[in-house]
């Protein structure tokens, strides 16, 4: 990380020094926004960046903060936090977010904003900020936490580890840009259609077998539950009215029993880019390639991103073939509180 001088504070801002305290969303908005976009910059994408300029803008709302974070979930998790003050200065935080899982799950909580000022860096805060967000949850009856690192964070790793995250799968992100040009058609010899609602068991099977649940499932946020695969009338009504959409192409065995592959396509209002994911049996790669063939040709005006275990190496060469590049790796781990 690059060293910066630590953002100017105002007068509101100043407080004692050298404690832990639950973050105060209508002192801490500001100086947050600012030591989260100096650690995370390398690694922000575009809905990070858009994150600290919704912070900045709450930020001056005065008194109408307390109303809004009660209905924004971004400072619902911002709130449920806690910051490390030194030399009167805000520099280190953690975030805590309930995880909004398939078919209504509750207990889990995810851990995010890990961060310390470069220049306060390796004097053990990031570890004290951890222990007290694990306590306050553990105190609270909850089950688990969840966080994301990147695979190459060693330091961070080794941390979460000596506080009881186990690692689950690591998992790496996709893009291709709208700009590349589409590639010509496959003829693979493969029947792609779409999912018949009674197939969803088929395609749960698939993804047990592909994404176990000891990995973390489908992916983040996702386990292998009914939910994921079988929408109820409910989230279908709130999935019209917000105008999201998943589209589920498969690739069926021979005798139509079971599944070879399963590709998801998630159009949102308001998303920078089509998501995509795969689910294939490494030893039908011609599934894989005809299916991710197919959504290329069709979306290939739009940005796709896709986010696939980083150990599938078939995979890996596919993705690259059809012009996606890789834009960042990290590492799924899970602690039982």
């Amino acid at each position: 990380m690059v060293t910066a001088p630590i953002p100017n504070s105002e007068p509101a801002y100043r407080i004692k020094s050298g404690s832990i305290r639950p973050v105060n969303l209508r002192t801490d908005l500001a100086p947050l926004a600012d030591l989260i976009e100096m650690v995370f910059a390398p690694t922000m994408d575009e809905g990070g960046r858009a994150a600290i300029r919704e912070m900045r803008y709450l930020s001056k709302m005065g008194v109408g903060l307390s109303l809004i974070s009660q209905l924004n979930e971004m400072m619902l998790g911002i709130k449920m936090g806690y910051v490390w003050i030194e030399d009167d200065k805000l520099i280190g935080n953690v975030s805590l977010y309930p995880a909004s899982l398939p078919g209504g799950q509750r207990g889990v909580w995810i851990v995010a904003n890990v961060g310390v000022h470069p220049a306060y860096q390796g004097r053990g805060i990031a570890r004290q900020l951890m222990q007290q967000a694990m306590q306050m949850l553990a105190a609270r009856g909850e089950k688990a936490a969840i966080l994301q690192v990147d695979h190459d964070n060693q330091i961070a790793i080794h941390l979460y580890e000596t506080l009881g995250f186990v690692r689950e799968r690591a998992f790496t992100t996709w893009r291709r840009s709208s700009l590349s040009p589409a590639p010509p058609p496959v003829d693979t010899g493969v029947f792609i259609t779409r999912r018949r609602r009674s197939e969803w068991q088929a395609e749960m099977r698939l993804a047990h077998e592909t994404r176990p649940v000891e990995q973390g499932g489908v992916g983040w946020l996702k386990p292998n539950v009914p939910a994921l695969f079988r929408k109820s009338a409910w989230r279908e009504l709130i999935d019209w009215l917000t105008m999201n959409n998943t589209e589920r192409l498969i690739v069926r065995t021979g005798d139509e029993r079971n599944l070879l592959a399963a590709l998801w396509i998630e159009n949102s209002l308001g998303s920078y880019s089509t998501r995509l994911t795969l689910l294939h049996h490494p030893e039908h790669p011609e599934a894989a390639h005809a299916l991710l063939n197919n959504a290329v040709r069709r979306y290939r005006t739009s940005a796709l991103t896709l986010e696939h275990p980083a150990d599938d190496a078939p995979a890996r060469e596919l993705f690259r073939s059809l012009r996606f590049t890789e834009e960042r790796t990290v590492i799924h781990m899970r602690a039982s509180l």
